[in-house]
C-alpha cells in the first residue's frame, strides 16, 4: 500500500471519483496492474492530524495506547492477505509473507500482485509474469500487463492487445482485446473497437459490445455505461435496469448505491428504490450494514435505511470480517457492526481485515493486527 495516499478528506470523495476514474481508465483501456493497484489504494487514505477524543452513540471514548500489532509495522508498503501470504515491499523490492510475519518469498520483485487461483502476477523490470506460493516461476515474465488468475484464467497483454491464459500458460482466448478484466461470475468484461461488453470462458461474446463503459459481475448484474449514465446489464448481456443513474455501484447483498440528482441512494436488483436518495455519499452494504455521509460526517444504516450507528465519524467503509474501519480526527480505527470500538482509532492509515489480519501505519511503516 503507496503511504504517499491521497488526503483523507480526497478519500471521501472516492466513492463517486474512483468510479469516475476507473471508468476512464476503462475507456482508455482499463487494466494496467499498476493503475490498478493505485486507484484500489485510494481507499486507504492518509491521516496526518492529530488523535484526540472520538464519539461513540453520543457519549465520549479516550483513545487507548497502540495495541500489540501480530506482526510489526517494518514495511515500506504492503498488501492484504490472500492464500495465507501477502505481499509486502522492503529496500525497493516486494516479497511474500505468512501469517506469523515469517518471510517465504524473498524481496526480489519490482511489483507483485495478490496470489489468486494459486498463482500471483510479478514484475520484473518491465515485463510480468506468475509464480507459485513457493516463488517458483510458473509462467515466465513475458506479457507488458497481467492481472489476477480468477476462475482458472487470467488476462495478460501482449503486443498490445489483451488475450486469457490458463495456468499453464497456455494461451486459450485469443489476443484480440484492447482491455480485458479478469473474471467474475462467470464472465469477463473486455474492450474492443472502442466499446464494452462481456466474454465467457470460451471467449464467445454475451450480447453485443455496445456499452461505453462497465464494471464486474456481482450479484448476478454489471453496472455499465451509456453516455454519460449507468444501469444494468444481466449474465445474457441484456439491459434490465436502463441507465439513468449520474454514478452507480456493484450490487452487494441485494442493493446498489446510485447517485441522482446529487444524492445517493440504493436500488434492488429489479430497478426499484428501496432506500430514497439522500445522502452526500454512500458505499455497499455489507453485514447488513453500509456506511452513509450526512451532514459531512459518516454513519451506518441498515436495508430499511434506518440509521443504525449515527453520523460521527470523519470517514467509515463497508464492513469486512465483521469489523470496519473509521477515522475520527486523523486516526482510524475499527468497530463492530454495534458500533462500538473494537480497534480505538489510533493508526496513520488502516486496510480492511482479511483472513483475520489488516494491514495498518504506525510511524510512516506498515504491519498488521489481528481481530481483537
Amino acid at each position: 500500500m503507496n503511504t504517499n495516499y491521497w488526503k483523507r478528506q480526497w478519500r471521501k470523495n472516492w466513492k463517486i471519483w474512483t468510479l469516475s476514474l476507473l471508468m476512464a481508465v476503462t475507456i482508455i483501456g482499463r487494466g494496467a496492474p499498476a493503475l490498478i493497484r493505485a486507484v484500489s489504494r485510494l481507499a486507504a487514505g492518509s491521516r496526518e492530524t492529530p488523535a484526540g477524543e472520538t464519539r461513540l452513540a453520543n457519549s465520549t471514548v479516550q483513545a487507548t495506547p497502540l495495541v500489540p500489532l501480530a506482526i510489526p509495522a517494518q514495511f515500506d508498503h504492503v498488501a492484504d492477505f490472500h492464500d495465507g501470504l501477502a505481499a509486502v515491499q522492503s529496500g525497493g523490492k516486494w516479497g511474500f509473507i505468512d501469517k506469523n510475519g515469517q518471510t517465504v518469498i524473498e524481496p526480489q520483485f519490482d511489483e507483485a500482485g495478490n496470489f489468486s487461483d494459486g498463482l500471483a502476477w510479478v514484475r520484473m523490470d518491465q515485463t510480468y509474469g506468475y509464480i507459485d506460493p513457493t516463488g517458483k516461476t510458473v509462467i515466465e515474465p513475458q506479457y507488458e500487463h497481467a492481472q489476477n488468475f480468477s476462475e482458472g484464467l487470467a488476462p495478460v497483454q501482449e503486443d498490445g492487445k489483451w488475450s486469457f491464459i490458463d495456468k499453464n500458460g497456455r494461451m486459450v482466448i485469443e489476443p484480440v482485446y484492447d482491455f480485458a478484466g479478469s473474471f467474475s461470475e462467470g464472465l469477463a468484461l473486455v474492450k474492443q473497437a472502442g466499446k464494452i461488453g462481456y466474454i465467457d470462458s470460451t471467449g464467445a461474446s454475451i450480447g453485443e459490445a455496445s456499452f461505453d463503459g462497465g464494471w464486474d459481475f456481482a450479484g448476478g448484474l454489471a453496472w455499465i455505461m451509456q453516455g454519460d449514465r449507468r444501469g444494468y446489464v444481466d449474465k445474457k448481456g441484456e439491459l434490465v435496469i436502463e441507465p439513468q443513474f449520474v454514478q452507480a455501484r456493484s450490487f452487494a447483498e441485494g442493493l446498489a448505491p446510485i447517485e441522482l440528482n446529487r444524492h445517493w441512494g440504493y436500488i434492488d436488483t429489479t430497478g426499484q428504490t428501496t432506500i430514497e436518495p439522500q445522502f452526500e455519499a454512500a458505499s455497499t452494504f455489507a453485514a447488513g450494514l453500509a456506511p452513509v455521509q450526512s451532514n459531512g460526517k459518516w454513519g451506518y444504516i441498515d436495508k430499511s435505511g434506518k440509521m443504525i450507528i449515527e453520523p460521527q465519524f470523519d470517514s467509515a467503509e463497508p464492513f469486512h470480517e465483521q469489523l470496519a474501519e473509521v477515522e475520527v480526527n486523523g486516526k482510524t480505527g475499527y468497530i463492530h457492526p454495534s458500533g462500538q470500538f473494537s480497534l480505538q482509532p489510533q493508526f496513520e492509515q488502516a486496510a480492511p481485515f482479511s483472513e483475520g489480519l489488516a494491514a495498518v501505519q504506525i510511524g510512516g511503516k506498515w504491519g498488521f493486527v489481528a481481530h481483537s
